[in-house]
């Protein structure tokens, strides 16, 4: 039996548990809570060294600025300001034309630009210019910070000291619409080598509603390229090598500026180096070639190559939409004469044209097909190697038929010899009927040749032909083609 006593240590035991695990919670919480402390200072300490920054002092040199913005504040734009316009103005408290502002960066590489009163006017930056960088059509001045820094005062727009002279130019750029022929645009956009030819970026406009498109631009002095487009990149300009407007650099002809300072250009007519005069200055063009009769080396794709493209190779692809071999490009070009030939899978073979043909051109030793631009146009169907349509693949199967007319050679250059059918004779030569493929008499072109059915055609221009015959049975058509 227990005493009171016994009861009473048996009471003390709980007690003493209860007692221990308070103390173990206690130290448990302390431990945790120097943790959590430690590691928050050791955040902020983190925190401190990664928002270490270094004072940058930036300069511009507004001393040979001739742009037509007046200047009511010189702004510092960079990817450290979100490029926020008129967020970060610079002063010049001495009068000197030279601008300040210290602005504290951290370690990193920055882009940035000087502007001028926010985002009024900004600089034109060259590409490849030694204190600058380009991205995505964009080209910025750029600094690599890793300590403090006091930056030179290179010129407004340019990497290199003020010289006295201006360093950039206002240029005032126009184009004529008034006698464009191609697609309906929206837009007139001037794109060049000063915008990264950043297609939609540079619109121009036209408030007299004259069909004069304009924009001013700040230019360093410099040579720029530049072309005229339209809706972005959705019509550009094709512009002929040579053109005394124009400078070629590989395969892309471009239009040129020397910028030597403020310039107003004149209104140039679209793909033209001269103003518009009546009538259009460009037209669009559909060429087509058929290669029904072609039987070189396979090919995969056909191509158009000429000076309006620079003999490119592979850019101007033709496409047979509905498959019957005859192959189809529409191009918008000026106002001129062209030169061009169609070739397979870019120059891996080309048209082997005779000099004297029709419709070549020969210059030094190149014979290419030549062509008049007039305006819009759909050109004929041509055989490849030919200036005169292909002859149907019917002919072919008529001489192989004993019940039909068949005349050989076809095609033909001088003498044509007909054959008629078995037991069938001639009744009268002189009822036979010569026409073109427009249905046009020849007759007076064709004389007999000889004995025989033979008739010299060699007076006929080159192109498919027909001959109706009657005979002693039946009325015979046959076609050929006269080279």
């Amino acid at each position: 039996m227990k005493t009171p006593a016994t009861l009473l240590n048996l009471d003390r035991k709980p007690v003493q548990r209860i007692s221990v695990q308070r103390i173990s919670v206690q130290r448990i919480f302390s431990v945790l809570l120097m943790a959590f402390l430690f590691t928050l200072c050791q955040g902020v300490e983190f925190k401190a060294q990664a928002q270490t920054t270094y004072p940058v002092v930036f300069r511009v040199d507004m001393s040979d600025y001739n742009g037509t913005t007046p200047i009511n504040g010189i702004f510092l734009n960079g990817n450290f300001n979100a490029w926020c316009g008129s967020c970060a103005p610079m002063t010049d408290a001495n009068n000197d034309s030279v601008w300040e502002l210290t602005v504290p960066l951290a370690a990193d590489t920055f882009e940035y630009k000087f502007t001028i009163n926010g985002w009024a006017a900004q600089e034109t930056l060259v590409p490849g210019s030694a204190c600058t960088n380009t991205a995505f059509g964009f080209t910025n001045r750029q600094i690599i910070v890793n300590g403090p820094l006091s930056l030179p005062a290179p010129c407004y727009g340019s990497c290199d000291s003020c010289t006295g002279a201006p360093s950039s130019g206002r240029i005032r750029f126009r184009v004529d619409m008034n006698g464009y022929a191609g697609p309906s645009f929206t837009t007139v956009n001037l794109n060049g080598s000063f915008n990264g030819w950043c297609g939609a970026c540079a619109t121009m406009l036209d408030p007299d509603q004259d069909s004069i498109y304009e924009l001013d631009l700040d230019l360093p002095l410099s040579t720029v390229e530049y072309k005229f487009t339209l809706d972005g990149w959705g019509q550009q300009e094709n512009l002929l090598s040579g053109s005394p407007c124009t400078m070629t650099t590989g395969q892309f002809t471009n239009r040129f500026h020397n910028v030597t300072g403020n310039d107003t250009l004149d209104a140039v007519c679209w793909q033209s180096c001269s103003p518009c005069a009546s009538g259009p200055t460009s037209g669009r063009v559909l060429f087509k070639v058929d290669m029904n009769n072609y039987n070189g080396p396979s090919y995969s794709n056909v191509h158009l190559n000429g000076t309006f493209n620079n003999w490119c190779g592979t850019c101007a692809p033709m496409t047979d939409a509905n498959q019957d071999s005859i192959y189809e490009l529409e191009i918008t070009l000026p106002i001129d004469t062209i030169e061009y030939k169609f070739t397979l899978d870019g120059w891996n073979i080309s048209e082997n044209l005779t000099q004297g043909m029709p419709c070549t051109q020969t210059t030094s030793t190149f014979t290419n097909r030549s062509y008049l631009v007039t305006g819009n146009d759909t050109l004929d169907a041509v055989c490849w190697e030919s200036c005169s349509p292909c002859f149907p693949v019917g002919i072919r199967q008529l001489a192989s038929d004993n019940n039909l007319l068949k005349v050989y050679p076809n095609s033909v250059h001088d003498v044509l010899q007909l054959e008629l059918p078995l037991g069938e004779t001639l009744q009268d030569p002189t009822v036979l009927r010569w026409s073109d493929i427009q249905g046009r008499d020849v007759q007076g072109f064709v004389t007999l040749s000889g004995q025989g059915n033979r008739f010299n055609v060699e007076a006929l221009s080159p192109g498919l032909y027909t001959v109706q015959v009657r005979t002693s049975r039946a009325h015979r058509v046959v076609r050929f083609l006269k080279n």
